[in-house]
């Protein structure tokens, strides 16, 4: 095979960061894309430290590998897949059946663009606590920042209140209830994280909005 390889990182490092950001997003480790290219796990660490430069034929190995393009991969220049913005107007409003019978609202946030790392959304929860209501369980760990107003998160033996820039991190493993605080609905940003963001955790499967 053949590797054309410098001493030195080229000018602009961040088009082989590409690489390893991919990588991690696919959930591939070095030894399974070195299996799928025929490259070695050494090498392709190199390259994704932009310590070694491919060469046109190792660059096609490696973009087959994922079933994306060269450019897209080590392009130079920045392009819009290397982030996301969302404008506030852009938020999607989302259904989720069981959150909605006890009144949350949810907003999503860049659907589509975490690639399963994690899960974020906007949610608003409601004021009062249904009759016979269960709190939520899911895997994976949540964290909730307040943005707006005051919320309520209890858990089986304790409560915790927060205000507007306060945060809470938790197993979602844990029995929870969020409620909004009077007199008016909060305003909360969740994230959950998945399989692939704590592939050996003991419970990690990504988790859709409370129920």
């Amino acid at each position: 095979m053949s590797h054309m390889k410098s001493d030195t990182a080229p000018p602009d490092s961040h088009a082989f960061w590409r690489l390893k950001r991919l990588r991690e997003l696919k959930g591939v480790t070095l030894e399974e894309l070195a299996e799928r290219t025929g490259l070695t796990k050494s090498y392709l660490s190199k390259v994704e430290r932009g310590v070694s430069m491919p060469s046109i034929a190792t660059a096609l190995k490696v973009a087959d590998a994922f079933k994306v393009g060269v450019g897209d991969l080590f392009g130079v220049s920045k392009t819009e897949r290397d982030f996301v913005v969302v404008r506030k107007v852009e938020r999607t409003p989302f259904s989720r059946r069981q959150g909605e019978k006890i009144g949350h609202r949810y907003e999503a946030i860049a659907p589509g663009q975490v690639h399963g790392l994690f899960e974020t959304f906007i949610d608003h929860p409601p004021l009062e606590e249904p009759p016979g209501y269960k709190k939520a369980q899911h895997r994976g760990q949540e964290m909730i920042f307040v943005v707006r107003g005051k919320i309520d998160v209890a858990f089986p033996h304790s409560s915790v209140q927060l205000a507007a820039g306060d945060c809470i991190v938790f197993s979602g493993q844990l029995p929870h209830r969020v409620l909004s605080l009077r007199p008016q609905r909060a305003e909360a940003l969740v994230i959950i994280t998945s399989d692939t963001a704590h592939p050996q955790g003991r419970d990690t499967q990504a988790r859709r909005p409370p129920s």
